[in-house]
C-alpha cells in the first residue's frame, strides 16, 4: 500500500475510534416528564388531590431497581428566576411513597404520587421542586433530567358576560380622561391587550370580522378579515396586521389572547404562546381616540371595534379583559394565562374588567362623546375609573371554570 494512503487510513481509523469512544452509550435513570419539560403544571381543586410522575431507565432493567426522591424547596427561587414568576413553596404535601420501583423487565416505574394537603388560593402558583436522591440499579442519574418542578394552581371559578349585537361594551372613560398620572393615553409607546374569549359562532360573511377588544384604526384584537380565515386571530394597527394563520381557533372553546405593542414590534399570543409578530417604525398607540359615522361614534370597546357593519360585534363571551401601559414579556403573558386573575394593583395595569358581573344602571347613561345610551356598567378593578359601559339592559352570563 502506498505510504501516503496508509497514513491516511490509520488516521481515519484512529479518528473513528475516538468518535466511538466519545459517544460511548451510558445508560441512566431520569424523571420521565423532565425529559420533555422540567415544569409540570397541575390544577388542584381541593386538598387531598394529587400529582403524579414517573421515573424511566434508558434501557430495560434486568432486576428491580429502586429510586428514591427528595423535595428541594430551596430551588423555588431558581424556578422563579428562570420563568419570571412569583411562586411560593408548597408547604403541606405528602409523598405517597418516597421510593418507587422500576420492575425487572421494564424501563418505567410505577407512578410517584404527591398529595397536596393544603387549600390553594386562586391567583397564586405553588411550586414543589423534586429530585432523584438515589438509585440502586447500577445506572447513573442523568443530571439534566433528575429534577422536576411541580407547579400547582387552584382553578378560578367565575362568570363571563355575553357580548353580541345587543350588548356591546364601550370604554368612553378613555377619551373622557386621556391622561393618567403623567401617562398620555393618546401617545402610548407600549400597550398590552389581553382577555379570555369564547366565540359562539364566527362571522362567515363579508367582512368576516368578529371584534374582541380595542378599536379599528389604532389597535384592536379580532377574529377574521377578508384576507384571512374568519377563525384566525389578528391584531391590527393601521397597516400592521399580524395574524395567527397557522393557529385557527374553534367555536365554543375558551382562549386566552394577547397583543403586545412594544417600541419595535407588534406580537400576538394565544393561550400563552407566541404565534405571530410584525415589526413597526416606532409609532405610538392612541387609546383615547374615537371615530364617528353619522351621529354615533366608537372608541376603545369590548366585543366591538368599528363604526361599520353594526360595529362588527363578537358573538360570544369575554372575561378577564385588561389593558397594560407596558409591553408584557412572554413569561408574563404565559403567567397570566395560567393564573387567570391578576392583582388589580399590578405595575403598569391601566384598566381591568373582570366581566363577571355588571351593575344595571337605574338611569341610562347617555354618553356625549359617542352619542350612545348605556344601560349597564362594568367596573374597572384597578380603581383608575376606566369603567366600561354596555348597551344591554339585562346581559346574560355563564359560569366559568379555568
Amino acid at each position: 500500500m502506498n505510504l501516503k494512503y496508509f497514513i491516511v487510513f490509520v488516521a481515519g481509523m484512529a479518528a473513528l475510534a475516538g468518535c466511538q469512544e466519545a459517544s460511548e452509550y451510558i445508560p441512566s435513570i431520569y424523571i420521565t416528564e423532565a425529559q420533555r419539560q422540567e415544569v409540570k403544571t397541575i390544577t388542584i381543586s381541593q386538598a387531598g388531590e394529587k400529582a403524579e410522575f414517573t421515573v424511566s431507565a434508558a434501557q430495560i432493567v434486568d432486576r428491580d431497581t429502586h429510586v428514591s426522591f427528595e423535595a428541594c424547596p430551596e430551588l423555588v427561587a431558581d424556578y422563579n428566576d428562570r420563568y419570571g414568576r412569583t411562586a411560593v413553596a408548597l408547604e403541606d404535601f405528602t409523598f405517597a411513597k418516597k421510593e418507587v420501583v422500576i420492575a425487572a423487565g421494564k424501563n418505567v416505574s410505577e407512578s410517584v404520587e404527591v398529595v397536596v394537603n393544603e387549600e390553594l388560593k386562586p391567583g397564586t402558583f405553588y411550586c414543589l421542586p423534586v429530585k432523584i436522591a438515589s438509585t440502586d440499579g447500577g445506572m447513573s442519574i442523568l443530571e439534566s433530567s433528575s429534577k422536576l418542578f411541580l407547579v400547582f394552581r387552584a382553578p378560578v371559578r367565575s362568570k363571563a358576560v355575553y357580548i353580541g349585537s345587543g350588548n356591546k361594551c364601550f370604554v368612553p372613560t378613555f377619551p373622557e380622561h386621556p391622561s393618567f398620572e403623567g401617562l398620555n393615553l393618546e401617545t402610548m409607546q407600549e400597550v398590552t391587550l389581553e382577555c379570555r374569549v369564547m366565540v359562539n359562532s364566527f362571522t362567515k360573511s363579508d367582512p368576516y370580522i368578529s371584534s374582541i377588544m380595542g378599536f379599528e384604526g389604532d389597535v384592536c384584537m379580532r377574529f377574521g378579515d377578508v384576507k384571512i380565515g374568519y377563525d384566525v386571530l389578528q391584531v391590527c394597527k393601521g397597516d400592521y396586521q399580524p395574524a395567527a394563520i397557522n393557529s385557527p381557533c374553534a367555536p365554543n372553546l375558551w382562549y386566552h389572547v394577547a397583543a403586545v405593542w412594544s417600541r419595535s414590534t407588534l406580537r400576538v399570543y394565544i393561550d400563552g404562546k407566541f404565534v405571530a409578530e410584525q415589526t413597526h417604525k416606532g409609532e405610538t398607540v392612541n387609546l383615547a381616540g374615537y371615530h364617528k359615522l353619522g351621529r354615533t361614534g366608537i372608541g376603545f370597546s369590548l366585543g366591538a371595534a368599528s363604526v361599520y357593519n353594526n360595529n362588527r360585534p363578537l358573538n360570544g363571551y369575554l372575561a378577564e379583559a385588561r389593558v397594560w401601559s407596558r409591553a408584557l414579556s412572554s413569561n408574563e403573558i404565559a403567567n397570566n394565562k395560567d393564573l387567570v386573575v391578576v392583582d388589580p394593583q399590578s405595575p403598569g395595569l391601566l384598566a381591568y374588567w373582570k366581566m363577571n358581573e355588571c351593575e344595571v344602571l337605574e338611569e341610562p347613561r347617555r354618553d356625549p362623546i359617542l352619542n350612545r345610551i348605556f344601560y349597564n356598567r362594568i367596573v374597572d378593578q384597578t380603581g383608575h375609573g376606566y369603567d366600561a359601559y354596555g348597551e344591554g339592559r339585562n346581559p346574560d352570563f355563564i359560569d366559568t371554570n379555568w
